[in-house]
Parts: C-alpha cells; sequence; structure tokens
C-alpha cells in the first residue's frame, strides 16, 4: 500500500488528481491509500509520517505550497513531493526542497501517469522489507516501514500500521527474525516497536505519536540505547 496525499484547495483539481491517482492504480496493479487535504495548514497539522507521495499545489491561501513543503523537509526527509501548477515559473524553487517533479494545470492523464511511474518506483524502492501476514481473511503483504508497531495478544499477533491494524499468526519471536536489519526494537515482551514512528522517550514510556507503550525495567537500557543511535544515524523519516 502506498499513502498518497493531495494538497489542494480547488475542488475540481483536487478531484482531477483523485481520478489519475485511481486510474493509475487501476492500470498498473497497485494500491494507494488515498486522503486530500483542502490546504496545506490542515496538511501540516494532522501529518504523522505516514506519505509516500504528496501532490502539493504551490498557490494556496493561508499557507503556499513551498512554504509547506519546507516545513515538511523539516519533519520527513524522505517524502516525495510533486508541485502542482499552473504557472511554470514557480516549478523551478520545487528543487530547492527536493521535488521528485512538477505538473502544469490543468491535469492531464499522459503527462501524470509518466511522473506517478517514478514517484511510485521511488516510493517502492524506499517502503524496504515485506512481509506476507497470514490473517483471518487470508494473506496480506505489509511493507516494513509502514509498520509502526508489532503486539502480541491473546495468542495472535496484531501489526498496527499506517493503514490500520492487521490480526496475524504466529510468534512475535518469529516475527523478529524476519525483521532482521530493520529498524524494530523490543520494548517489552508484549512489543516490537519500529523506531522510525517513536516521537518520545521519556522513563519508561514510548510514544509513537497518540499511542503509549510501557518498556520494561530489562529492556530500558537496550531500547534507549538502540533509539539514540538510530537518531544519531539520521535514519529517521
Amino acid at each position: 500500500m502506498i499513502n498518497v496525499a493531495i494538497v489542494e484547495d480547488e475542488s475540481e483539481q483536487a478531484q482531477a488528481l483523485a481520478d489519475c491517482v485511481q486510474r493509475y492504480g487501476k492500470e498498473h496493479g497497485k494500491q494507494f491509500n488515498l486522503v486530500v487535504y483542502e490546504n496545506a495548514v490542515n496538511f501540516l497539522q494532522s501529518y504523522k509520517e505516514a506519505a509516500d507521495i504528496v501532490f502539493m499545489d504551490i498557490r494556496m491561501p493561508h499557507m503556499s505550497g513551498m512554504k509547506a513543503a519546507e516545513k515538511l523537509r523539516e519533519r520527513d526527509a524522505s517524502v516525495i513531493i510533486i508541485f502542482v501548477t499552473s504557472l511554470m515559473r514557480y516549478a523551478i524553487d520545487g528543487y530547492k526542497v527536493g521535488a521528485l517533479d512538477f505538473i502544469v494545470k490543468p491535469v492531464e492523464y499522459a503527462s501524470f501517469a509518466l511522473t506517478m511511474r517514478r514517484a511510485v518506483t521511488q516510493a517502492e524502492s524506499k517502503k524496504g522489507r515485506r512481509l506476507l501476514v497470514n490473517t483471518p481473511c487470508g494473506a496480506a503483504l505489509l511493507y516494513a516501514d509502514d509498520i509502526r508497531y508489532i503486539e502480541i495478544l491473546r495468542h495472535h499477533i496484531v501489526y498496527h500500521t499506517v493503514n490500520g491494524d492487521y490480526d496475524g499468526y504466529g510468534t512475535l519471536l518469529e516475527v523478529e527474525k524476519k525483521l532482521q536489519g530493520e529498524p524494530f526494537v523490543r520494548c517489552n515482551a508484549c512489543y516490537l516497536v519500529n523506531l522510525r514512528y517513536v516521537t518520545e522517550l521519556s522513563g519508561y514510556t514510548v510514544k509513537l505519536g497518540d499511542d503509549e507503550l510501557r518498556i520494561s525495567h530489562p529492556k530500558r537500557k537496550a531500547f534507549a540505547a538502540a533509539f539514540a543511535d538510530y537518531t544519531a544515524m539520521g535514519e529517521r523519516k
């Protein structure tokens, strides 16, 4: 699942982009989790480092897309930004914030598809390892980078992801082995945490956005050290 955000104040243009995303998904067998924001302020206020691709209009009220992109880059170094503009002279500034490309309004599917292909290829390459999870509803393929944390609960496993929760089978030890090399660390016997989503570490509590997990005393030192190493290496989004 690739997470796509559209930040566009004109409803017709936002719908045109959404239609292009959905069409591309059907034609290429890709699944997108799509969210539309009517302005940059709302987008930034609700942003939790979950987007893979952001289509950003440049000219918007309250905050320009360029300013929003600068603020976004301060929080997320790897999200793919594609500017949408009706004025070509604004597009060149997009490269200052590492934009992948720009699309000229009104959006035409042929040119959109070319840019989207590059964005999807880049997004998938960043997603890292994938896990095949057996759930009560069938098999689900999850990207490791989309998993916030994993919980063992009453003899089954819950994968808490940016796209919702998935119930699976197996043991936490088995999952831990599959994720070797990825930034997952146990904070206690019940939780395996993706350090990418840690927003605060305080005492024996680790926060992942609105979720708070307890760190056991035996795991506290190793977890804190792993988190410090991870942030020092600049691997966080």
